[in-house]
């Protein structure tokens, strides 16, 4: 539970609050995540909170986020991982802001904050890093940065599942040329559709090339195709091929194995548990809460594997972590003394 405060003290400048100070700010922080609140309503200490945030950088808070993921994986010796990336968006119904993307009407709002999330999905399901993804950005060089990042971190990476919004002949020139290995679900469009007709029996695979700009030059890639005949069955009983760009050994199990990456949709849904609100349109305080967000299932996982049979649910989590910082605020209590 420690790791919030750690957190907090690292990436924004709290300390000149003092222990009491901090411990009631991270109460607070916690509060406002299990009741799904504005810090507004729960504290005075909201304003101050997004005053110290804006003061702040986004590379001080994702070097702060980076030690906590640290400390987690070396708490919990994790070595070979499969991890997922995805792009995951919080709905915005204010005016128009800078760093907002424009999406399909969605519950009624046009406007988005969203970020690309990288996290292990098996053995465990560990959010590593988020970065946010505004307007203008470049989704390849995101997540091509993201995985530069992962390989900092030690971790022998088994597979990296993407969803079909990532294919993206940068990245897999990225991944070819890195030779991590990588399973990615491509669109049934153009060239793929003559991939699945030429395939007659269960399983297919094709050398596919194509290029990308980058720096005013055109780059050349290729990757392979692989197409699993009725590799899907839908809740109709109808059965569907499906198709994946990838460098890892050809097989009809593939297919299979691709349904870990839902594991981050599992992760998306937790952490929308924990959701602090706000309406500021400020880039940071929107970075700031939603790696709270992830920060928060981090430690409940990391918590959740070292308890062994001793588990908690995470909302009990939030409120056992919450009260855990009002007994530190009452201990650390100064004691007047009194005239006799």
């Amino acid at each position: 539970m420690k790791g919030v405060k750690f957190f907090v003290n690292k990436s924004i400048s709290v300390l000149h609050l003092g222990e009491r100070g901090v411990s009631g700010l991270c109460g607070v922080l916690y509060e406002g995540a299990r009741t799904l609140s504005y810090l507004e309503g729960l504290s005075e200490k909201a304003d101050a909170l997004h005053k110290y945030v804006k003061l702040s950088d986004e590379s001080s808070l994702k070097r702060s986020f980076e030690l906590m993921v640290k400390d987690g994986l070396r708490k919990l010796r994790l070595k070979k991982v499969e991890l997922a990336v995805d792009v995951t968006k919080d709905l915005y119904y204010g005016n128009e802001a800078f760093y907002t993307r424009t999406v399909k009407e969605e519950r009624g709002a046009n406007l988005t904050w969203e970020f690309v999330v990288i996290s292990v999905v098996k053995p465990v399901k560990l959010p590593l890093m988020a970065v946010p993804y505004r307007m203008g950005n470049n989704l390849a060089t995101l997540v091509i940065d993201l995985l530069k990042y992962i390989q900092t971190l030690g971790l022998k990476i088994k597979t990296v599942y993407f969803d079909r919004g990532f294919y993206n002949w940068h990245l897999i020139d990225y991944l070819e040329s890195s030779k991590l290995p990588y399973l990615i679900f491509t669109p049934k469009n153009g060239r793929i559709k003559d991939f699945i007709e030429q395939t007659k029996g269960k399983l297919g695979c094709y050398t596919h090339r194509g290029e990308y700009s980058k720096d005013k030059t055109m780059w050349k890639a290729k990757t392979k195709i692989l197409v699993c005949k009725d590799a899907w069955k839908s809740p109709t009983g109808q059965l569907h091929d499906m198709c994946f760009a990838t460098n890892l050994k050809p097989r009809h199990s593939l297919a299979m194995q691709y349904k870990r990456r839902w594991n981050i949709e599992t992760s998306f849904r937790i952490m929308k548990e924990a959701r602090i609100k706000t309406k500021s349109n400020h880039p940071l305080i929107r970075l700031f809460y939603f790696m709270l967000r992830a920060l928060f299932t981090l430690i409940w996982t990391v918590r959740q594997h070292l308890k062994g049979n001793f588990k908690t649910i995470f909302k009990v989590f939030l409120k056992i972590a919450a009260q855990h910082y009002q007994n530190e605020i009452i201990a650390t209590k100064p004691i007047l003394n009194h005239p006799p």
